[in-house]
């Protein structure tokens, strides 16, 4: 039996995700699958990408008018009443003014957030057995759930992974203030530009507009992505599954050697802790593949130096199995950074293009929402096919 993750939350997520878990569960209760869920029986990739880019469309065009109609009374009242009252008056009346508008826009948004994760989860379905063994953190209405509020991805303590030793907690600090400060600094940047171009007294009148734009813009920059990473999770969790339960099986696993079955752990926990992140898709990965083979010592499974030692010491057809597993791994977030593609150089060795070109090309389908052409892709070459 494996061991538990240990996970951390912070304790307004869990009070948010609590909350959007239970309107999920509301919405989505009339809907139930008995069977489970497997690749063959999701809708074609040609379905998945129609249906998945008119939601992302109707998303953020409603996210644009959102952002901008909830700005709009803020606008008037700068125009209209900015010498209607004292300073103390009436910047105190804006700030009300502002939070509650703020509270309407973000209740919107995150409501317009789980709707769009919604429809794309019944639309591929889920399987509410939960056969693996998932921690329930890792329920795939939870996982949607974080997607769509904007939530960090949960802190995870598994099998010795030690994220912190390549991220900066100063840097993520800075990185989540400049974030929030992104539309505050925008705005503030568009006005003075336009008052450097246009010094005429009549078009400053309409310089307090470049707030509504801005504002909207970002509404829908924001819900793009949030959908576009909703998307990412739902295929990585389908995905992983499919990997773990029709490609790695017992039967393919049993031709290698325990050392190149550690080695698998060793390829998706060193890609972990490379990437800087706790993204769901790569930590479902490692949690199935970790149950599947009934791994729960905990060791140095995300050090480089040492997986590259095990490449070094297996066999052709091993090494390939690990190589692809790396590259499956390190693309499962949909990114690839600096540190992974530095590390994949010296995992592929003197196989790097072709190897690059199939993590590449993994990475694209993901993005593009062809789930059935990432799962042939992965079968393909994990089974040398």
């Amino acid at each position: 039996m494996t061991s538990n993750p240990k996970i951390k939350k912070k304790k307004t997520d869990t009070i948010l995700e609590n909350l959007g878990s239970r309107y999920f569960n509301y919405i989505s209760k009339k809907v139930k699958y008995k069977d489970e869920i497997k690749i063959k029986n999701i809708p074609s990739d040609k379905i998945l990408q129609v249906v998945s880019s008119n939601i992302s469309t109707y998303t953020v065009i409603i996210a644009f008018l959102v952002g901008a109609l909830t700005t709009i009374p803020t606008v008037l009242f700068e125009i209209y009443y900015k010498n209607s009252y004292t300073p103390f008056y009436y910047y105190l009346i804006l700030g009300a003014i502002t939070i509650i508008l703020l509270i309407i826009e973000i209740s919107i948004l995150y409501w317009l957030g789980m709707r769009s994760s919604y429809t794309l989860t019944e639309l591929i379905g889920y399987d509410e057995t939960n056969k693996d063994n998932l921690p329930p953190e890792y329920d795939i209405k939870k996982i949607m759930v974080r997607s769509a509020l904007e939530l960090d991805d949960l802190t995870i303590q598994y099998l010795g992974l030690d994220l912190e030793k390549h991220v900066s907690k100063k840097w993520v600090l800075f990185s989540s203030l400049l974030y929030k400060a992104k539309i505050v600094l925008t705005s503030a940047i568009a006005r003075i530009l336009l008052a450097k171009l246009f010094a005429r007294e009549t078009l400053r009148f309409g310089f307090v507009w470049v707030s509504v734009p801005v504002t909207a813009f970002w509404d829908a920059i924001v819900m793009y992505r949030v959908i576009k990473d909703t998307r990412l999770r739902l295929f990585g969790y389908h995905l992983s599954k499919y990997i773990i339960d029709e490609i790695l099986t017992d039967k393919v696993l049993d031709k290698y050697s325990p050392h190149t079955v550690e080695g698998t752990i060793r390829a998706v926990s060193t890609m972990i802790v490379l990437a800087k992140n706790y993204h769901p898709n790569n930590i479902i990965l490692l949690i199935r593949l970790s149950n599947h083979l009934n791994i729960n010592e905990a060791k140095d499974y995300d050090d480089l130096d040492k997986f590259l030692e095990y490449l070094k010491n297996s066999s052709k057809e091993e090494r390939h199995l690990l190589r692809t597993l790396s590259g499956i791994s390190a693309v499962f977030d949909g990114k690839l950074n600096k540190k992974e593609k530095k590390a994949l150089i010296l995992i592929f060795g003197d196989e790097y293009n072709g190897y690059m070109s199939f993590t590449k090309e993994l990475k694209s389908l993901l993005l593009k929402s062809r789930l059935h052409q990432s799962a042939n892709l992965c079968s393909k070459n994990l089974l040398l096919k």
